[in-house]
């Protein structure tokens, strides 16, 4: 529901219902989430039981689905997220961090000191997305 709900409450500002409905068509059973994080380390911020937000990290540096719930948005949550991911990202000697980011998540992930690479367009679902592939280096 997060997942979901971050989009369709969130991003809507900065994309259009057609890119949304691509995005987040709908509310994925606990079963895929399972199987999709098998294949990260999965960094999750609960407030008295509920979920406030979620990263995926691989041991490459790449960031992925990096969502905040919409009640929680400019509460510090992704701030602690990727603050636990920076600290467990030393360990292996991991220096950069790297994510492809949505036009909305773009002013979060420059307030934490990751740079532009690059823009770039992504078709999901038939819908072409402006993105940004940003960078975060110097992670010791």
């Amino acid at each position: 529901m997060l997942y979901y709900n971050t989009v369709h409450q969130v991003n809507t500002k900065d994309y259009t219902d057609a890119q949304i409905n691509a995005w987040a068509p709908r509310v994925y059973s606990n079963a895929y989430w399972q199987r999709r994080f098998k294949r990260y380390t999965v960094y999750v911020a609960e407030e008295n039981g509920v979920i406030a937000g979620f990263a995926e990290f691989e041991p490459t540096g790449h960031l992925d689905c990096f969502y905040v719930h919409h009640a929680w948005q400019r509460q510090g949550v992704g701030g602690l997220l990727l603050k636990r991911i920076e600290a467990n990202a030393r360990q292996p000697k991991i220096t950069r961090l790297f994510a492809d980011v949505s036009v909305t998540a773009l002013p979060f992930f420059k307030a934490m000191g990751f740079r532009v690479v690059r823009k770039q367009k992504k078709i999901y679902r038939g819908q072409s997305f402006q993105q940004y592939v940003m960078e975060k280096r110097g992670i010791r």
